[in-house]
């Protein structure tokens, strides 16, 4: 089927505006993904642009994802890993684009027959220079991601990030992020979860 000049635009901009920028920095393109990975250290960082379920070919809303993957923490709380084909859902840290605002508050970008599209790419290839390229530079290896689980990152796979600290010698960090999560939650089966990991680190 062939796509709406909407659809048509959306891609422009991921493959001819934003792409050019990662690309030069060792990234590869799949869809809607711009994806780094290191084979030697196993670890990578992604750009997803996320198109909204609500619209449709000629409104598209989107935004834009950021991760920071690790191999063994998607084997903890999916029991598989991807590695160099991992998703941006599969993170252990992930961020959108609008959390990197002065605002820090979700952000959404929306594409129509009416819309300014010169507009909307210089926008968009603004936000990407300006922020997101400046974050993902600052993680260069596997253990810049794990500083940055060990310094307060609240993981939404918290059980996974307890689990990769400990595993990679942060024992101090793991530990005091497993009794913050024990005294915080009243969730009965991440409880129960917590209380085998707690058991695994005494055996």
């Amino acid at each position: 089927m062939q796509k709406t000049d909407v659809e048509t635009g959306f891609d422009f901009l991921v493959s001819q505006v934003i792409w050019p920028h990662f690309k030069q920095k060792g990234y590869k393109k799949s869809g809607n993904n711009l994806r780094f990975y290191d084979t030697s250290s196993c670890w990578g960082k992604i750009v997803n642009f996320q198109k909204s379920c609500f619209y449709g070919k000629n409104h598209i809303s989107f935004t834009v994802n950021i991760g920071l993957y690790l191999p063994e923490a998607e084997k903890f709380h999916c029991n598989q890993q991807a590695n160099e084909k991992f998703q941006e859902v599969s993170c252990i840290v992930r961020k959108r684009i609008g959390r990197l605002t002065k605002e820090n508050k979700d952000l959404w970008f929306d594409l129509t027959v009416q819309t300014d599209k010169n507009m909307l790419y210089t926008t968009v290839e603004k936000h990407s220079i300006d922020l997101v390229i400046p974050y993902l530079n600052k993680v260069n290896s596997k253990d810049d991601i794990l500083k940055i689980l060990s310094c307060g990152y609240r993981s939404e796979y918290k059980a996974s990030q307890i689990q990769t600290l400990y595993s990679n010698g942060y024992k101090k960090e793991a530990k005091q992020q497993l009794e913050e999560a024990k005294n915080s939650t009243r969730n009965v089966s991440f409880l129960e979860t917590l209380n085998e990991i707690e058991q695994s680190f005494r055996e």
